[in-house]
């Protein structure tokens, strides 16, 4: 670990704090008092602090994973996981940063509802030759429920005597998901411990399984976290934690500075890795009017303007991108932005970098005053999601779900289609960031349409732009858009499909669900007071995503 002058002075800051908390002692301890004195809150806490050495329950079962993952390699080409939030991040992040593996299945990771990033997954599978991972923890997650009728029949038409045989399950005990495993047959079902919660579960069954299975070395990983351990645990000296000590950076950044934009600085090679650090902080520090905003995947910008509400930590890393953030974190650093350096030597340490800021979310929250393993915000826009799909029903589709332009009701006399970059930029105020909030496939015209129109809007504001695809977002920083001080300005974009799937079963299709979750998260927002603009574009989606640009 290496930091600059501003950042350690904040760290010492925090870590007076820290003691005055007990925090030592408390965390191994899982005192609730830490965060909360309410009961209710207490009680919630008490029953989710299984991820502090969940390592060492995983490496106990590693021989019932290691048994499904040898099948997999023998009997499957794919794999599938079918999955959100939590059960779907870690997973994404092992790859991204391993890849494709000699001999194991191709690993996919399906976060989505969008037909037309549905049907992308489709194109690159036979189905018959696919191992599909349905990963919830309740259990009752919409996005894979509807993943899984739609695969499930494409393995039965793809002329599977056992479909089920293609499924395996992850959840906790006593979900309808371990029914349903047991009326369709599946392969396997992994049983989680259920005192985890989703964000924190990356090296529990959640990210283990689906790495283990595309040919990750699991049992090194879990090991390089336990060894980890050792300088992150209750017997290691503050000045030896780096986990605490990134914690008491982020609390006091916050608390002390009034900054509260952690920018994450990545080698594009860990690119992957923002997303999960992204959720973790976001879902678990934005609540009861506070929260620190993690900005990941940024345009980095040489001797860029940034904003006083800025801090920033730089995961050093041994590829070839590494120099050029390098030179931009060190760059900062000169011109006296608080740096802290954290180094990941190679891929199998992320077992380590997963504890690392899960110990150090759990501290930040205790700076706070917040409980970070809530989320109270979250179920409000699925509830106006299901709302609109009630309607769907019966075949009545509410206007707004493709309505060219919706505003929220305190902007409506402020926000106009024919004027909108200017009428947009009009509201930001002085600690806000702006986040866009696409609800589409990320194709890589896409994805380079709308990766141009947030450097386009953070050239110009000098703004902290968050991105994130939907329905994706809604269970990482969906939570601290709807719980944080009303700080963002939200631009939400849903579009037409190229191409529509019928979810079996159901009435509406995955176009619609899409749709409607986009609407629901609109709504939701719009009920917290927030400031938020949703388009609606109609196809060729990255042609209009360029447009849209051009006027910003």
């Amino acid at each position: 670990m290496k930091v600059n002058p501003m950042a350690e002075g904040i760290i010492r800051e925090g870590i007076i704090k820290l003691e005055n908390l007990d925090f030592k002692n408390k965390f191994w301890a899982k005192d609730p008092t830490l965060w909360k004195q309410e009961p209710q809150h207490q009680e919630l806490i008490k029953n989710f602090l299984g991820w502090q050495t969940v390592y060492n329950w995983t490496l106990e079962h590693i021989d019932e994973v290691l048994k499904v993952a040898d099948e997999a390699k023998k009997e499957f080409k794919y794999c599938v996981v079918m999955g959100m939030g939590g059960s779907s991040l870690a997973p994404e992040v092992f790859r991204s940063l391993f890849g494709k593996q000699s001999g194991r299945p191709e690993l996919f990771v399906a976060d989505t509802t969008n037909p037309d990033w549905v049907g992308s997954v489709r194109s690159q599978i036979n189905p018959a030759e696919t191992l599909f991972i349905f990963a919830s923890k309740s259990g009752g997650t919409v996005e894979p429920s509807s993943q899984f009728a739609y695969f499930y029949e494409e393995v039965k038409q793809a002329g599977v005597k056992s479909p089920g045989q293609n499924f395996i399950a992850i959840t906790d005990e006593g979900t309808g998901l371990q029914t349903l495993a047991k009326k369709h047959k599946f392969r396997h079902v992994f049983t989680n411990p259920s005192d985890i919660g989703g964000r924190f579960s990356a090296l529990s069954f959640f990210g283990i399984v689906p790495a283990a299975i595309m040919g990750v070395d699991v049992v090194k990983i879990l090991n390089g976290a336990k060894e980890a351990a050792a300088s992150f645990g209750p017997d290691a000296l503050v000045k030896d934690n780096i986990a605490v000590q990134l914690g008491a950076y982020m609390g006091a950044c916050y608390a002390n500075h009034s900054k509260d934009k952690l920018t994450i600085l990545t080698p594009r090679e860990i690119d992957a890795f923002g997303l999960w650090a992204e959720q973790l902080v976001a879902e678990s520090t934005g609540k009861e009017g506070k929260g620190i905003v993690p900005v990941v995947g940024e345009t980095l910008h040489r001797n860029f303007d940034y904003r006083e509400d800025r801090f920033f930590v730089y995961i050093a890393t041994d590829t070839d991108d590494n120099k050029r953030v390098e030179e931009i974190a060190d760059d900062l650093a000169e011109r006296g932005f608080p740096v802290m350096e954290l180094t990941m030597e190679d891929n199998y340490q992320l077992g380590a970098m997963y504890l690392l800021w899960e110990i150090a979310t759990a501290a930040a929250g205790a700076i706070l005053a917040i409980d970070p393993f809530d989320q109270p915000n979250v179920q409000e826009a699925k509830t106006l999601a299901k709302n609109v799909l009630a309607k769907l029903e019966t075949g009545d589709i509410p206007a707004e779900v493709t309505a060219p332009l919706l505003v929220s009701k305190d902007l409506q006399d402020e926000v106009k289609l024919e004027s909108l970059p200017q009428d947009f930029y009009s509201q930001l105020e002085s600690n806000d960031y702006v986040a866009i909030l696409p609800y589409l496939w990320p194709s890589k015209e896409i994805d380079e349409a709308l990766e141009g129109l947030r450097d386009k809007i953070l050239c110009r504001t000098k703004r902290a732009v968050l991105f994130g695809y939907g329905p994706r977002y809604l269970h990482s920083s969906g939570q601290l858009h709807k719980g944080d001080g009303n700080n963002g300005v939200f631009l939400i974009l849903s579009a037409e499909p190229a191409k529509d799937i019928q979810i079996p079963g159901q009435h509406y299709t995955f176009g619609q669900l899409c749709n409607a979750q986009a609407l629901g998260d609109f709504q939701a927002l719009e009920n917290k007071g927030r400031r938020v603009v949703k388009l609606h574009l109609q196809q060729p989606v990255a042609e209009a995503i360029k447009k849209l640009s051009e006027q910003f």
